[in-house]
């Protein structure tokens, strides 16, 4: 996947804490941190929609089985494999 730079602005407070977590070895570095941070508020989002929509039409349990399990398929999985690849370059 080709990747675009672009320059972002964050408070020291937030650098800090990126940081740290590089430095625990949580991240190999402050980009990839980053950008888990953006995959885990895009699935944030995925999340609040899908309670919104669940909250007006309540799901039967075989219905919310497969809810779960497209979002799972279409949402995250792709989502899993793309770090999975990227650790392993």
């Amino acid at each position: 996947m080709t990747m675009e730079t672009l320059q972002i602005r964050l408070t020291k407070e937030q650098l800090k804490q990126i940081d740290e977590r590089v430095k625990r070895g949580e991240y190999p570095s402050r980009s990839e941190a980053i950008r888990d941070f953006v995959r885990k508020a895009e699935f944030l989002e995925l999340f609040e929609r899908f309670f919104a929509i669940a909250s007006k039409n309540p799901l039967t349990p075989t219905e919310l089985a497969r809810t779960r399990a497209k979002v799972w398929r279409e949402e995250f999985e792709p989502l899993i494999q793309s770090k999975k690849t990227r650790k392993s370059r």
